[in-house]
């Protein structure tokens, strides 16, 4: 299966995220959607703004495939 790994950027960029395993793209985006949802809850459960995070996913070459902007998950019909 090829590998794909997740940045997340909050106040700085979190570096070493270890490369996981998914049948494609597109349910590493799905995983990495509900990561970021996650994160989102806790970050507003420890009341910090996460409205400027980010998380990127990258394929194995390290191409980006999608950017997941944190306050488009807070709106009505997230993208």
């Amino acid at each position: 299966m090829p590998m794909f790994r997740f940045v997340f950027e909050e106040e700085e960029l979190i570096e070493g995220v270890t490369p996981i395993e998914f049948p494609d793209h597109e349910a590493a985006i799905g995983a990495a959607t509900q990561a970021a949802k996650e994160t989102l809850i806790d970050a507003v459960i420890d009341g910090c703004d996460p409205k400027a995070w980010v998380v990127r996913i990258y394929n194995e070459p390290g191409d980006l495939l999608k950017t997941i902007f944190v306050s488009d998950l807070l709106k009505t019909n997230p993208k």
